[in-house]
C-alpha cells in the first residue's frame, strides 16, 4: 500500500470555486461495471492489472465544491463517508464522476473490510482509491478506452501524499502474474484485470476480471443455529439467490467477536419467521435452527465449494449494506480466460443475475453442435463490452428460430406478447413523418432477453433512437453469387476500402458469419438518411459501371451470375444490418466478427468464427481500435466526386 500511495504522478494546483467558474450539473449515478470471477490471469499488453481493494465500491459525483457519494445500488451515502470529502471538494472547478473503492487500511498496510465497517461509525481515517472517470465537465467518457480514461484521471488527481484520503489507483501493464503473487504475499485480496482498450459498460462482463488470493464473496443470511447452551448464536445459515430461488449454501460459525454475535443476533431477532425461506435445507441443519427473512448480507471467506454447492471452512468477515440480497449469487470462476469454454452453468447464473428467467437452458440452438441456450448467454456475457457500443439504444430487428433446425426463422421488429422486459419497446417518428414502432437494447440483460426468445441474430439501424434521422455509419454489404470464391469477396472489400480512402473516408471490415464481408464506415451524425443512401447507391452503381464483370448494383439473382452485388439498401432509414459480434442463424453457430484489414487478407472464409472462437477473440486487442473515435463526415464534396464519375 505505501508503494502504491507514494508512486510519483504529475503535479497539479489545487483551486477553489470562484464566481467566474462555469457551473456544471452534478453528474448522475450510473450502473457500475462489474467483474467476472476467474481462476486464470490473462496475458498480453492489452490488459491492465490493479490491486483488488477490500472495501466499499463507490461513485463520487462532484460539481465544484458539491460532492455526493453513491453506493453500488445508487444510494446516497455522503453522510456516512464524511471522512473522505475534504480533498474531493477542492478537486476541480468543473464536474467529474469517479469510480473507485472506499477502504480502511490496517497497521500492516492491508485494506481491511472489518475495520472499514467499524471505521464508518468510529470516524477512523478512510481512503478513496479512484480507478476510473466516467464524466468530466459534462463530457461522457464511458465510450473512450480505459487507458485514456485513466490517463485523464491521473492528470486530474495529480501528486498526493500518502496521508491524503484521495488516491489514484495505479496499475501495471501485461505482467499480471507477478502482481498477483505480490498481492497474495502481502496479504491482499487479489487483483483486477481490465482490458486496456475497453469502454465502460455498466454491467458484468468479461472485460473486467477478478482473480482472488483467497475465496471470498457475499452470502445472504437465512437463519441461525443457537449455541449448545441455547443462548446466543453459534452459526449463521447462508444462502444465495439462483433463478429466483433462495438456495442453501452452508453455515459460518467462526470469525466473530462476542460483540459481533450480539449485534447480529439483535438484527436477526426482528426478522424472524416461522418457516425457512430456503428452497431446500438439510434436515440436520433445520432441526434446531431459527429462521429469518433474507435481508442481511454477510461477506464470508471459505476454502472451497463442495460438489453439492455448500461452503467448507467458512469464516465471517462482516455485514454488507451496499448490496441487495437479490444480487447475491454463487460466483463460479471461468476456468480458463485464454480458451473460453462458455460454461453453460455460468450462463444460467448470469441470466438470473441480470433478471432474465432462462427457460430450458439445455435446449440445443444449432443442430449437430453442443451449443445450448445457456452457452449463448455465456457467449454474450463474454463479448458484451465489445458488442454493446454497436447495439445500445439503436432500433433493431431480431431473427428468431421456431424449431431449432434453422429452417423456420423469422424477423421481429415490434413488441410481441411475452417478450422479456429487458428488451425495450417504443415508437419514433421517421423522416417521412410516419411513426414507427421499434425495439432496442440498453445493456447485457437485453441481449440475454433476446436469447431467452430464441433470438439468433441482432440487426441494427445505422442511427441511435435519440437521433433517428442522422445515421452514424454506412455499410457496403458485398454479397457474392453462388460459386464465387472468398478471394473475390476479399478483393472487392479491399477495392471499396481504397476508393473510400481516396475520398478521405476510413473504413473497417466485418466478416458476416455467412459468405460475405461488410465494409463499415463510421460517420459523425450530420448527413441525413437520404444523403447517405444516395451516396451509397451512386457508389455501388459506379463500381458496376466501371467493372461490370465483377460488380452489380441490382439485387436481382439473375443479374448477379458470376458477380457480386454491392448492397447499398442497408443504408435507408428503417433498414438494418447485422450487428458486430451477433451470432448468425447459420449452421455451426457462426458469428459476425470485426477484423483488421490485415486479418481479412489471411482468412479463407467469412464464417471463420463460431461462438467459442469469437468469445476467445473478445479477450484480445480490439480489431476496430479507433472506430468510435473517427471524426469524418459525408461532405458535399465527396458526394459530388461520386456523382461526377
Amino acid at each position: 500500500m505505501p508503494a502504491l500511495e507514494t508512486a510519483p504522478g504529475p503535479k497539479r494546483q489545487r483551486r477553489r470555486d470562484s464566481e467566474s467558474t462555469p457551473r456544471y450539473p452534478l453528474p448522475a449515478f450510473r450502473p457500475f461495471q462489474l467483474c467476472t470471477l476467474t481462476q486464470s490471469i490473462p496475458t498480453g499488453d492489452n490488459w491492465l492489472f490493479e490491486m483488488k481493494y477490500d472495501g466499499y465500491r463507490a461513485q463520487i459525483a462532484i460539481s465544484g465544491s458539491e460532492v455526493k457519494v453513491y453506493t453500488r445500488n445508487g444510494h446516497d451515502w455522503t453522510d456516512q463517508f464524511k471522512a473522505i470529502l475534504e480533498p474531493l471538494r477542492v478537486l476541480t472547478k468543473g464536474s467529474v464522476l469517479l469510480d473507485g473503492e472506499i477502504v480502511a487500511i490496517d497497521n500492516a498496510g492491508r485494506t481491511n473490510f472489518s475495520m472499514l465497517r467499524s471505521g464508518i461509525a468510529a470516524g477512523i481515517p478512510l481512503k478513496f482509491y479512484a480507478f476510473d472517470m466516467l464524466e468530466k465537465d459534462g463530457d461522457d467518457l464511458a465510450g473512450r478506452s480505459l487507458s485514456e480514461r485513466k490517463a485523464l484521471l491521473e492528470r486530474l488527481l495529480g501528486e498526493r501524499s500518502a496521508e491524503d484520503s484521495l488516491q489514484y489507483s495505479r496499475h501495471v501493464v501485461g505482467d499480471g502474474k507477478a502482481m498477483f503473487e505480490a498481492m497474495c504475499a502481502g496479504g491482499q485480496e487479489g487483483i483486477i484485470a481490465k482490458k486496456a482498450d475497453g469502454r465502460y459498460i455498466g454491467d458484468r462482463t468479461a472485460g473486467w476480471l477478478k482473480i482472488k488470493c483467497t475465496r471470498r464473496q457475499e452470502f445472504v443470511i437465512g437463519g441461525w443455529r443457537p449455541s449448545d447452551t441455547g443462548k446466543g448464536m453459534a452459526s449463521l445459515i447462508l444462502g444465495t439467490f439462483e433463478k429466483g430461488k433462495f438456495v442453501y449454501r452452508g453455515r459460518v460459525g467462526t470469525g466473530f467477536t462476542a460483540a459481533m454475535r450480539d449485534k447480529i443476533l439483535k438484527q436477526m431477532e426482528v426478522l424472524r419467521v416461522q418457516k425457512p425461506l430456503f428452497a431446500d435445507v438439510p434436515r440436520d441443519i433445520a432441526r434446531k435452527a431459527h429462521w429469518v427473512r433474507p435481508e442481511l448480507v454477510a461477506e464470508v471467506s471459505y476454502a472451497e465449494i463442495t460438489p453439492d454447492g455448500s461452503l467448507r471452512h467458512a469464516s465471517f468477515q462482516g455485514l454488507r449494506a451496499d448490496k441487495r440480497v437479490d444480487q447475491v449469487v454463487l460466483e463460479r470462476p471461468l476456468e480458463d480466460t485464454g480458451t473460453i469454454d462458455l460454461d453453460p452453468a455460468m450462463g444460467v447464473e448470469i441470466a438470473a443475475a441480470v433478471g432474465v428467467k432462462l427457460s430450458h437452458p439445455e435446449k440445443l440452438m444449432y443442430p449437430d453442435t453442443k451449443i445450448t441456450k445457456a452457452h449463448l448467454v455465456a457467449y454474450y456475457a463474454a463479448v458484451a463490452d465489445r458488442m454493446l457500443p454497436h447495439i445500445k439504444d439503436r432500433p433493431l430487428s431480431l431473427v428468431r428460430d421456431t424449431d431449432n433446425d434453422l429452417s423456420r426463422t423469422f424477423f421481429q421488429k415490434h413488441q410481441l406478447p411475452g417478450m422479456p422486459k429487458t428488451l425495450k419497446a417504443g415508437e419514433l417518428q421517421k423522416m417521412s413523418g410516419k411513426t414507427s414502432r421499434i425495439l432496442w437494447i440498453e445493456d447485457l440483460s437485453g441481449l440475454i432477453g433476446g436469447v431467452q426468445m430464441n433470438t439468433l441474430e441482432f440487426h441494427v439501424w445505422g442511427s441511435e433512437r435519440h437521433e433517428p434521422d442522422l445515421p452514424e455509419r454506412m455499410v457496403f454489404d458485398i454479397d457474392p453469387d453462388e460459386g464465387l470464391g472468398f478471394e473475390h469477396v476479399k478483393q472487392a472489400a479491399f477495392d471499396i476500402r481504397d476508393i473510400l480512402g481516396a475520398l478521405g473516408l476510413r473504413s473497417w471490415p466485418l466478416v458476416s458469419g455467412g459468405k460475405g464481408v461488410h465494409v463499415v464506415v463510421p460517420l459523425l451524425p450530420e448527413a441525413d438518411w437520404d444523403e447517405v443512401k444516395t451516396f451509397c447507391q451512386n457508389f455501388a452503381e459506379l463500381l458496376a459501371r466501371t467493372d461490370p464483370h465483377r460488380f452489380v448494383a441490382n439485387m436481382s439473382k439473375a443479374r448477379r451470375q458470376g458477380r457480386m452485388f454491392i448492397d447499398y439498401l442497408r443504408n435507408g432509414q428503417g433498414s438494418t444490418a447485422i450487428c458486430p459480434w451477433s451470432t448468425r442463424a447459420r449452421t455451426g453457430g457462426t458469428v459476425a466478427v470485426p477484423v483488421t484489414w490485415e486479418e481479412l487478407g489471411e482468412l479463407d472464409r467469412a464464417n471463420s468464427f463460431d461462438v467459442f472462437a469469437a468469445a476467445k477473440r473478445a479477450y484480445g486487442p480490439d480489431a476496430w481500435d479507433g472506430y468510435f473515435e473517427t471524426d469524418q463526415v459525408l461532405s458535399q464534396r465527396i458526394q459530388q466526386v461520386i456523382r461526377n464519375h
